[in-house]
């Protein structure tokens, strides 16, 4: 039975979300999302009090699932399944980077990861509802900022400091070489990306993005003794 609820709670939060994503927070109506769910408006009050307790569920989830993905990137495929609690997920990212490591190929495919997971036009849809919403909902766009893009900076940042005390980038405060790395990553693609006005991109043109964006970020970042040759 509880199974049975959990999964049409689901079905709720599903098609709220299409129905945000199509029409705006604004002019999303209860009526709406019941039709499109295909249960009586009475059934979605048993779970939701109302249309802005439905979108900061949406905006938890979204948080949560932004965070266990970006920190799945940062862990070997063979690796452990990641720990909820962020100590645990901190000391998993400190333990990847080794003296033997290949950085660039490190970030090489957490770039990718990035690129096919948070700046798709779908995901970007979603972050263009939560923008929209957050103006009259603060609330909501609080939990997700916290929850979701803090978390995964905090993540990158331990994994750059990690790799500045392997010697394998020049010693900077790793929080703001996580954003620099996340900029060079959005660089060419979040502005046209947002306002929809590019088609998604294809494998090999993520693998291109990303090998620029890694390669601006080394060039910037590589140990002095490498960047001067000496």
């Amino acid at each position: 039975m509880r199974k049975k609820s959990e999964e049409r709670c689901q079905s709720i939060l599903d098609a709220a979300k299409t129905v945000f994503e199509k029409v705006g927070f604004q002019q999303a109506t209860m009526d709406e999302i019941a039709a499109t769910v295909g249960h009586s408006k009475a059934t979605l009050y048993n779970y939701f009090s109302s249309k802005e307790q439905l979108f900061l569920e949406l905006a938890r989830r979204s948080a949560d699932a932004h965070s266990e993905q970006l920190f799945s990137l940062l862990v070997p495929a063979c690796g452990n399944p990641p720990i909820q609690t962020l100590p645990d997920q901190v000391n998993e990212v400190l333990g990847l980077l080794q003296p033997s490591d290949d950085l660039r190929a490190t970030l090489q495919r957490f770039g990718e990861g990035v690129m096919q997971n948070f700046l798709t036009l779908q995901s970007l849809a979603a972050r263009r509802m939560l923008i929209a919403a957050a103006a009259n909902q603060p609330e909501a766009g609080r939990l997700f900022y916290q929850n979701g893009p803090v978390k995964g900076m905090q993540f990158t940042a331990h994994f750059f400091e990690e790799a500045m005390n392997a010697g394998q980038l020049r010693r900077a405060d790793p929080n703001v070489a996580a954003a620099h790395f996340r900029g060079l990553l959005e660089s060419e693609v979040y502005e046209p990306g947002i306002f929809n006005a590019r088609p998604d991109l294809s494998a090999s043109e993520v693998q291109a993005v990303v090998e620029r964006a890694v390669a601006a970020f080394m060039a910037a970042y590589a140990p002095l003794k490498n960047a001067t040759g000496t």
